[in-house]
């Protein structure tokens, strides 16, 4: 199904009956920044609403999934049957997509959450005697950036594509070249999140070592003196 291809027919056929896209958004219920994407071909219209959008634009569901305006009688029953099943086919497989990404979605978050509660609990448990252990590998940091690189994914609706990319490591996992293409470009969104998201923890890390050194620098009486000492120049 081409969405770049369906979105110019939609705002070629909404132009045609003389609607702007804040028109058509108040008159099918959506808003006009969702018309903008179903134009754009960033998004396709929901099953829910095919057949208002069609009515509205004057054309059928099957013309609208088509990404053409064609008559039934101008062409073959049998390429007219063909389309009208090749379209709904593909209508299914996209809703199927959909779902498997808002689960994905769902789950993402969850892991982000659960990841940025446990690195609060490290931090907590690191305050203790008995947290010393855990500062060695610096838990808290960890769960930050695999929490936030999750949250990050997941409302980006990659996570389902992110998780399949995992999934090819494994033997007997077979993916269509569609799902190895989206989590090809998953893998490396996640790459160039954790190269951000630890650039900025690590930023963060620096100014607060600096802080600290320099609040030490203030309240001991004995490394004023060394710096004071090391300050003057010889003449």
């Amino acid at each position: 199904m081409d969405q770049i291809k369906i979105g110019k027919f939609i705002a070629s056929m909404r132009k045609k009956q003389g609607l702007s896209q804040k028109q058509l958004a108040e008159r099918i219920d959506v808003t006009d920044k969702t018309i903008s994407k179903w134009e754009t071909g960033n998004r396709m219209p929901d099953a829910s609403i095919l057949l208002k959008l069609s009515s509205e634009l004057q054309i059928n569901v099957n013309e609208l999934l088509t990404g053409e305006k064609f008559l039934s009688e101008e062409i073959p029953s049998e390429e007219y049957m063909a389309r009208s099943e090749s379209n709904i086919v593909n209508l299914i497989g996209e809703l199927d997509e959909n779902n498997k990404k808002n689960k994905g979605r769902q789950i993402g978050t969850v892991i982000g959450i659960l990841c940025i509660a446990l690195a609060f609990a490290g931090l907590i448990v690191s305050s203790l005697p008995v947290g010393r252990i855990i500062d060695i590998f610096d838990m808290p940091t960890m769960f930050y950036l695999f929490g936030s690189k999750f949250l990050i994914i997941s409302f980006s609706n990659r996570f389902h594509d992110y998780i399949n990319a995992w999934k090819l490591c494994l033997p007997g996992t077979k993916l269509s070249a569609k799902e190895i293409q989206a989590s090809l470009q998953a893998i490396k969104y996640a790459g160039a999140l954790s190269l951000t998201i630890g650039a900025l923890f690590a930023l963060i890390g620096l100014f607060s070592l600096l802080n600290y050194l320099k609040t030490l620098l203030r309240s001991d009486p004995a490394l004023r003196r060394l710096h004071y000492l090391y300050s003057i120049q010889p003449s």
